[in-house]
């Protein structure tokens, strides 16, 4: 009986171990990102770790995460940095909007509605970045362009995408507990990842779990 409880295979340790990982690694994001110029490879780090290790059950996820951390910092950091003046002009942009909206007038009203489409496919294009970035080798101009183009190539993807991580961002906004910022980073990974390997399966065949080059999508949209 003992045996069967003390098992690691046990479904009640399986689960306290997911439990762990999701802490655990939401924790490390958060370090990272705390610092604002850590934001960039700190999101790379963590989906690269997901996609590699723990969403394919592969051991050495804290290795691959710090790793991945070193080895991507020179092109997430300044990555990083432009998301994040992106991030700052689109909430600039929604407090001009949101007040205008409140006096009542029907096209500024409509320019606020818009807002939140465009708001949307920013998220979308954005949640490209640093996940390319974690299978493929660019330069900071070269990832922002293949970043877009794969974010025009599949714009259901994208909008999923944009879905998610704009929810992400306003929950965390929204609710600063601290429950919420020990889940959401891991949670916005795991389900990221379920769309993008997807995404990514094609450029990555036949080369194995390697770094690939760099993507080069069609033009056809999904």
């Amino acid at each position: 009986m003992l045996n069967k409880i003390f098992n690691p295979e046990n479904g009640f340790w399986k689960l306290l171990g997911i439990l762990a990982d999701v802490l655990a690694f939401s924790v490390l994001w958060l370090l990272c990102a705390v610092t604002l110029v850590g934001l960039g490879p700190g999101t790379t780090a963590l989906y690269d770790a997901m996609a590699h290790c723990l969403r394919k059950g592969k051991p050495g996820g804290y290795l691959r995460f710090w790793t991945s951390l070193k080895d991507n910092f020179k092109v997430a950091l300044p990555a990083g940095l432009v998301v994040l003046a992106a991030g700052w002009g689109m909430g600039k942009l929604h407090g001009a909007l949101y007040a205008g909206a409140l006096t009542g007038d029907q096209t500024l009203f409509l320019c606020y509605a818009a807002y939140w489409v465009f708001f949307v496919v920013v998220c979308g294009i954005a949640a490209y970045i640093f996940p390319v970035l974690s299978r493929f080798t660019f330069g900071v101009g070269g990832l922002l362009a293949a970043s877009v183009k794969l974010a025009l190539a599949h714009p259901l993807t994208t909008l999923l995408l944009g879905l998610l991580t704009g929810g992400c961002i306003l929950l965390c906004v929204e609710f600063w507990m601290w429950m919420v910022w020990l889940v959401l980073p891991y949670v916005w990974a795991w389900l990221a990842s379920l769309l993008l390997e997807r995404v990514f399966r094609p450029f990555m065949e036949g080369q194995g779990e390697a770094e690939g080059a760099a993507p080069e999508p069609d033009d056809e949209e999904e």
